[in-house]
């Protein structure tokens, strides 16, 4: 479903035309007569953006924009005047109180379209934050700040406690977030006595807007990882998903595979996601596993086809996500994938957690400090006898 707009007018031939070329092009449209209507429908549904006409009975334009940019959880619901009335003082009075944008009737269906894809290119993260700024009701800075450390706490419950107990494999992992709450997340998914879903993934940016995606990947591959055997379907199945419900300014990439330990293999499939190293402590060889496919969530063309790694004693498989590769030494250098690489082959008598947290010290000292520009995501699977 597309963004949701509530389009605000007393005149009922107005309201059936917007809605039907708004509906035609994607959009979920709500709709109001009136002020009192309008504010109602705002806080029920919490649209993306409002179209608001100003001429109206019992409560004109402005006072509707007054009361919604005067109430913390609806103020940066994104507004266009849509009215008949053209006069200079009336674009400068809508500017003015908080406007986006001032259309005069009778527009022009694909020019309306367009106007509100630019107002919603500049407003993309009010469609995942709304719904939180809805439930905030009128906390104080602290009670925000308070109900913030239980989010984290939230969403460090969704990884996993422990690495799974295999006999002759050993697992490493370490999430170190940038900002508060995180965009990358890790997890081990037992499928049956012998198999063990993994996955690391990354969600577009930081902060609030990319958690929230992130609980919802999480959630979706849950779901469908324990019915599709074929990594490749899983990721197919999560893209179709996001691709569906999510603009395209927000994706993922992920990389979700099966660890059979009878067999000794691990099927995966990529989505975007960086190229994972394998490499084996006997040989000293290392390399990229360099087949992928396309980021989760914007073209919903997207296939992914399964790889088939056979491993044996000594084998190490790293996964890991743009943080480490992309952290900025103080003169601005990148420490890059063969840097990366060969830190791995110089380190390969470490067990798999050892590695993770040597690594995560290395980047530390790379870049001169704590403070990460970026989440990073490591794990770490080594394949003992």
């Amino acid at each position: 479903m597309g963004a949701k707009i509530l389009i605000v007018d007393d005149e009922e031939d107005i309201l059936d035309l917007v809605d039907l070329s708004l509906t035609a092009d994607g959009f979920d449209v709500i709709t109001a007569r009136s002020g009192p209507e309008a504010l109602e429908k705002v806080k029920e549904e919490m649209p993306d953006l409002i179209l608001l006409d100003i001429s109206m009975p019992d409560m004109d334009g402005y006072e509707v924009m007054r009361r919604l940019k005067g109430d913390r959880r609806t103020s940066s619901i994104p507004i266009i005047m849509l009215t008949a009335a053209s006069d200079k003082r009336d674009k400068v009075r809508s500017f003015s109180a908080g406007a986006d944008d001032y259309v005069v009737k009778p527009f022009d269906a694909d020019e309306l379209t367009a106007r509100i894809e630019a107002v919603l290119s500049r407003t993309r993260t009010i469609r995942y934050i709304n719904p939180l700024i809805s439930t905030m009701g009128d906390w104080s800075v602290e009670e925000l700040g308070s109900s913030l450390e239980t989010a984290v706490k939230i969403q460090r419950n969704l990884l996993p406690k422990e690495p799974p107990k295999l006999e002759g494999i050993q697992f490493g992992n370490i999430l170190e977030s940038s900002r508060t709450v995180s965009g990358d997340f890790y997890d081990y998914i037992p499928l049956d006595q012998y198999r063990v879903g993994i996955a690391i993934a990354d969600i577009r940016g930081k902060g609030l807007p990319a958690s929230l995606l992130m609980v919802m990947v999480r959630t979706i591959l849950r779901l469908v990882s324990r019915e599709l055997d074929s990594p490749g379907d899983v990721l197919k199945k999560i893209n179709d998903m996001l691709q569906t419900d999510t603009d395209p300014e927000f994706f993922a990439t992920m990389i979700y595979g099966i660890l059979d330990t009878r067999s000794l293999t691990f099927r995966y499939a990529n989505g975007g996601h960086c190229s994972p190293i394998r490499a084996n402590e006997q040989s000293k060889n290392v390399g990229f596993l360099r087949e992928g496919g396309l980021i989760l969530g914007v073209f919903d063309f997207a296939l992914f086809e399964d790889v088939e790694v056979e491993l044996e004693e000594g084998d190490l498989l790293f996964f890991y996500t743009d943080g480490v590769t992309e952290t900025e030494s103080p003169n601005g250098d990148i420490y890059g994938e063969e840097r990366l690489a060969g830190f791995v082959r110089d380190h390969l008598s470490l067990s798999a957690d050892d590695l993770c947290r040597a690594i995560r010290d290395e980047l530390y000292e790379f870049s001169g400090t704590y403070q990460r520009a970026d989440d990073m995501t490591i794990v770490a699977i080594k394949i003992t006898d």
